[in-house]
């Protein structure tokens, strides 16, 4: 039984060479964020190019929000939350996306 585990698992493992390095870390992020998702993260991203693009825009969102909220610019608070906001909504996306 656990050799069947184990072959599953590495069956529905994202292949690290047909993602793009945004692609990736997105979905590490997702990874850390909903480890009782992993699973399902996982088989979903190594089966549709489309998810594995909103897991770029999710990276993409968080990224600009950890800018902005370093920024010392006067508008870096305001865009902050613009993409952390955007961030939230990718996630939801991205929530439907494995229901």
């Amino acid at each position: 039984m656990m050799g069947g585990l184990m072959a599953y698992s590495r069956q529905t493992k994202v292949p690290e060479a047909s993602m793009e390095r945004s692609e990736r870390r997105g979905l590490a992020r997702l990874l850390l964020r909903y480890p009782e998702r992993r699973e399902a993260l996982r088989i979903k991203a190594a089966a549709d190019a489309n998810f594995r693009e909103l897991c770029d825009a999710y990276e993409a969102a968080c990224e600009a929000a950890s800018y902005w909220s370093k920024s010392g610019e006067p508008v870096g608070p305001e865009r902050a939350r613009e993409y952390t906001q955007l961030a939230r909504d990718v996630e939801e996306d991205i929530l439907r996306n494995l229901a």
